[in-house]
């Protein structure tokens, strides 16, 4: 078997999915799949969710380390590996800290509610362990849109979360989804949206557009015309509306669906005008020469 073969088999999961910005992490799985299953635009809800024994979480790492793995940042793999509870995630820090003591960084999705249920303390304790950044998907800063999405979270348990995280000095970089409020909810999306971002301290905004996955309640809904979802363009038009509502200091905002297409990426507050120039010459002529093709997270 030879290393690359070595290194793929120590994944359970078809796909690896990590968020832009973790390409060049070591990518450690910890679990599969989402451990709520239950939003309505979803397509991981299909996929089985498992916390990966942490004997089985140790021996990867250590076989990574046989294997001469490069590398100062990891990334924990599962849609929400960050649900395990504190100590099993301190123990993964600590194999982590052993067998790959390069690295300086730790980072993984997290839920809200996944935040909330640890202490201070234990916050703490992560932080000091090489724990530096959570991926939260945020969605919606509206209450109607996250329960219309059954997202199981409020805008109260969000801030409450992230004040935990600025507490402990745990970093995050949050993900919205732009027309997730389709074409009813689509203004207050926005400006709630950009409320909630005033209110935190993200290091960056990533959004996304919606995409009715097949099997989802949301496309279901769509099909029975339940739901009435944007068009690329109208997503534009949230979008303007969210950066214009948006006064936040060392963020990164980034888009890599602008009309299905493209990518738009400004530090904020200094790159907000440039933002919105671009997505008003978008609306006005439909391509942007200069910009850079949409990424996909998902790797094959």
């Amino acid at each position: 078997m030879t290393r690359e073969e070595k290194l793929a088999s120590l994944y359970q999961g078809s796909t690896v999915y990590r968020p832009l910005g973790e390409e060049d992490s070591i990518l450690v799985e910890a679990a599969l799949g989402c451990s709520w299953r239950k939003c309505a635009f979803c397509d991981f809800t299909r996929d089985p969710f498992q916390l990966l024994p942490l004997e089985t979480v140790r021996q990867n790492i250590q076989t990574m380390s046989q294997l001469g793995v490069k590398g100062n940042r990891a990334f924990l793999l599962g849609q929400n590996a960050f649900c395990r509870d504190a100590d099993g995630l301190m123990q993964i820090c600590g194999y982590l800290r052993h067998y790959l003591p390069q690295i300086e960084q730790i980072s993984m999705y997290a839920r809200a509610e996944d935040i909330l249920r640890k202490t201070p303390e234990q916050l703490q304790t992560l932080k000091e362990l090489g724990l530096t950044d959570l991926h939260v998907g945020v969605e919606s800063g509206s209450d109607t849109v996250l329960a219309m999405v059954d997202k199981g979270e409020t805008v109260f348990d969000l801030l409450n979360a992230f004040q935990m995280l600025d507490q402990a000095g745990i970093g995050y970089l949050v993900t919205s989804i732009l027309g997730l409020g389709g074409k009813h909810l689509w203004k207050s999306h926005a400006i709630e949206t950009a409320r909630l971002y005033n209110r935190i301290h993200a290091k960056q905004i990533w959004v996304l557009a919606l995409k009715l996955f097949p099997g989802t309640n949301l496309h279901k809904q769509a099909s029975q015309g339940l739901f009435e979802p944007l068009t690329p363009r109208e997503m534009l038009l949230e979008e303007r509306l969210l950066l214009q509502n948006l006064d936040v200091k060392d963020c990164f905002f980034m888009d890599t669906t602008a009309l299905n297409k493209y990518t738009l990426a400004a530090p904020l507050p200094q790159g907000k005008e440039g933002l919105l120039q671009a997505v008003e010459q978008l609306l006005q002529e439909g391509t942007f020469p200069g910009l850079e093709p949409a990424a996909d997270p998902r790797l094959n």
